[in-house]
């Protein structure tokens, strides 16, 4: 199935002009370098160069059938990633939309925030959640309210052995009660089989069945944005939970303060956490984030790290 969906994209993508269409590029770069104190050791690396195409096909009454692929090189050009590759329809005023292929998961703030394009440590690998699996994906707005539901695979964005392959529900709903869209809190739900890794892509994945749900917010207060995440997991008789936090706020009109923070237990036996306190300035086209990070695991782990990012867009 996402054979046939890259041809697809493929052909649409130099098609004629039978159709009104209108094709979006978005360009990233993502460097990046740290500093152990405890081994006096730098190291630096290409975390990711990506690209993602937006196809828009409109007819009357809008935008009505898009196709997207997303997709990114890591580890110094060594490893390819496949993150997203669908087709959508759209309903009118966004009220339902269905998405086929390699789907992101509605699954709490990735619904609307790439948080691996940040510096820091982020819950979502210690927490099993695969940000992208090849399925069906629902998902629109009612008013106040989103709604998202997606049936797939369960093999992330991984090799797929067997179809369907073992299969996994995820949900999520949320309300933004305010006009102004200041607040939004969300509720998240999966259950069923998949193959989880560290990175999504490769290594050793691990199978596993469960269920979980988390709770997320997003708020902005004033120059400030803050983000939280609360989730718990049952694999194999074991509750698995972590806490993610994130605050950034506008310093000066050039300069952003960051905050975050990350804990997670596995059964009564292991506790994890991470700090991450810096800040973040425009250079130009790039955004240059640096910081410090405390990290306690079985030791203690003190790091200071720099990132170069960049994010450009084009159409035609």
């Amino acid at each position: 199935m996402v054979k046939l969906l890259n041809k697809i994209l493929l052909i649409l993508a130099f098609a004629g002009t039978a159709c009104y269409a209108t094709v979006f590029i978005t360009f990233e770069e993502d460097l990046r370098a740290t500093y152990d104190l405890e081994h006096s050791d730098i190291q630096g690396e290409i975390n990711s160069l990506g690209i993602s195409l937006r196809k828009i096909i409109s007819d009357s009454r809008g935008d009505r059938l898009i196709f997207f692929i997303l997709a990114d090189t890591s580890n110094n050009l060594e490893h390819f990633n496949l993150h997203q590759s669908y087709a959508q329809l759209k309903g009118p005023m966004g009220k339902w939309v269905i998405s086929i292929g390699r789907v992101p998961v509605p699954w709490g703030l990735l619904t609307e925030w790439s948080p691996e394009r940040m510096p820091y440590n982020n819950p979502y690998p210690n927490a099993g959640i695969n940000p992208a699996d090849n399925g069906i994906l629902v998902n629109g707005i009612l008013g106040m309210f989103d709604y998202a539901a997606a049936l797939t695979q369960g093999y992330g964005m991984g090799e797929i052995h067997t179809f369907p392959g073992p299969g996994v529900f995820t949900a999520r709903g949320s309300i933004t009660p305010d006009i102004a869209g200041d607040y939004t809190f969300g509720l998240s739900f999966t259950t069923g089989t998949s193959y989880i890794s560290e990175h999504g892509h490769s290594g050793d994945r691990t199978k596993e069945k469960r269920t979980a749900v988390a709770v997320d917010a997003q708020m902005y207060i004033g120059r400030g944005t803050w983000r939280f995440e609360a989730g718990q997991r049952r694999v194999d008789d074991i509750d698995q939970r972590y806490l993610f936090s994130t605050v950034e706020y506008a310093l000066l009109p050039r300069v952003d303060i960051i905050v975050a923070a990350t804990a997670w237990t596995h059964g009564h036996e292991h506790e994890f956490g991470t700090i991450w306190m810096g800040a973040s300035t425009p250079i130009r086209s790039l955004t240059l984030r640096g910081g410090y990070e405390y990290e306690k695991k079985l030791t203690s782990a003190h790091t200071f790290s720099l990132q170069l990012y960049r994010s450009f867009s084009t159409s035609f």
